[in-house]
């Protein structure tokens, strides 16, 4: 009987990113991933954008796959709502993996003002392209087909046929991202199974962040991906995609 690793994207990407760490998974393991309300093919919108929601979403999206429980794993947005996951649904998550999540620790007044500026939609949709394709390339390490492809597909999300969608997706993440707890907080006092992962070049989760995690749980493991930056699951899947095999067997 093969179990489901649930797979959760990040801000202004879709399940595509996880495309080559599915395949790469070995046998045994099914990937499901998702694409969070405005981002990638889901085009309508979600009442609340905040991680408790959007993970209370996620849960009903496994009600409707009929997934019981599952391995889940999320890196920056997807991160920060796969630990609040494991939080409003404990019964349903079998181990957490996070890939520099954001909100690992309270953002100060300069970092939100940035994070503000950088998701506005009306700032973002009137932003020339060369500008969008260098801001959506900001925070890879590796340069490759991957980071071209994460590049094309958030052009066209924010020039297509359904850039109001995606654009207000986008905003009203980073709002419910600034507005939530820690993760630092929200872990403590937490139990299952957890694999913290962050990439030591990271410019958008510096690893000094992630680390402050493991203050809330000192049992969790934690891996640093040298040349890698915010994207792992893009940048290194098959190291992604083996981290989540072996927590798939402690979970």
């Amino acid at each position: 009987m093969s179990r489901t690793v649930l797979l959760l994207h990040g801000l202004g990407g879709s399940a595509e990113d996880w495309k080559d760490v599915a395949s790469a998974l070995p046998k045994g393991l099914e990937a499901l991933a998702l694409d969070f309300p405005g981002f990638g093919k889901a085009v309508r919108p979600h009442d609340s954008y905040d991680p408790g929601s959007l993970a209370r979403w996620v849960v009903g999206e496994m009600d409707d796959r009929d997934v019981e429980t599952a391995v889940v794993a999320g890196y920056s947005l997807g991160g920060r709502v796969a630990a609040e996951l494991a939080l409003v649904a404990p019964k349903r998550v079998a181990a957490i993996a996070l890939f520099s999540p954001l909100g690992a620790v309270s953002y100060g007044f300069t970092d939100t003002l940035k994070w503000k500026a950088m998701s506005r939609a009306a700032l973002v949709g009137a932003t020339p392209e060369a500008t969008l394709k260098n801001a959506l390339g900001y925070g890879f390490t590796v340069d490759g087909p991957g980071k071209r492809a994460f590049v094309a597909r958030g052009l066209k999300a924010r020039t297509g046929p359904h850039a109001q969608a995606a654009l207000r997706a986008l905003e009203r993440s980073v709002d419910g991202l600034l507005a939530a707890p820690p993760l630092k907080k929200r872990l403590a006092g937490t139990s299952l199974p957890l694999v913290v992962v962050t990439g030591a070049d990271d410019p958008l989760a510096p690893p000094r962040d992630v680390e402050a995690i493991l203050e809330a749980r000192r049992d969790a493991r934690y891996a640093k991906l040298p040349g890698v930056g915010h994207y792992a699951p893009i940048e290194a899947p098959k190291e992604v995609a083996k981290l989540l095999a072996e927590l798939a067997k402690k979970g």
